[in-house]
């Protein structure tokens, strides 16, 4: 079942509805454990993830659990809560539980907090959960950007950077995960340099 869906996301999402082109995809390792944190404008994001790696748990806004048939899908498919108004303990125990699943165990977490759709707040707004996950769990980072409000039909593309090493002797020090988290951030932005110009 979960092989029908990635093909069928896959189909309708990065084939039908968008035309998903990837950009250094041969950086995923499927055999490794990543956080996958790409930049986020558009609710159909996750999609263009979902079917190019392997052992996926997604993080996504409480909100959208509130139909609990919907939440049941959510659930099988190892989406996940977190409340985005309260420091959410409960979802980022959670999240490290996720990691610890298989060997290559992925999650994909959305660092900006949510669907940015002002240009102004690009590169500014930056949460710190991702980076003090992967210091807590000694997972790196796979920073991932992703083209910003495509129109319906239009080219998308997925651009992979490379790896980031998180130190673990950083868990504690709320300072230093909040320079990292900055830097991540910006090396996401910066990927957007590898689309291809018009």
């Amino acid at each position: 079942m979960y092989s029908i869906m990635k093909a069928l996301v896959k189909g309708l999402c990065c084939k039908f509805i968008y035309r998903v082109k990837y950009i250094d995809i041969e950086k995923i390792d499927n055999n490794k454990k990543y956080i996958i944190c790409p930049n986020h404008s558009n609710v159909l994001d996750p999609t263009f993830i979902f079917p190019i790696v392997d052992n996926l748990s997604i993080m996504a806004k409480s909100e959208i659990f509130k139909n609990k048939l919907l939440a049941k899908l959510f659930t099988y498919y190892r989406v996940f809560p977190v409340n985005r108004k309260i420091r959410d303990v409960k979802s980022t125990l959670h999240a490290i539980e996720c990691l610890s699943l298989e060997e290559n165990s992925k999650l994909l977490m959305f660092p900006e907090g949510g669907i940015l759709k002002k240009k102004e707040d690009l590169r500014n707004k930056v949460k710190n959960g991702a980076v003090y996950i992967s210091a807590e769990t000694n997972v790196d980072i796979l920073p991932v950007f992703i083209t910003r409000r495509p129109h319906l039909f239009q080219r998308v593309y997925v651009v992979i950077g490379d790896a980031i090493k998180i130190p673990t002797e950083i868990k504690d020090d709320r300072e230093k995960i909040r320079e990292y988290s900055k830097k991540m951030i910006n090396i996401i932005y910066d990927l957007e340099e590898k689309i291809p110009k018009k």
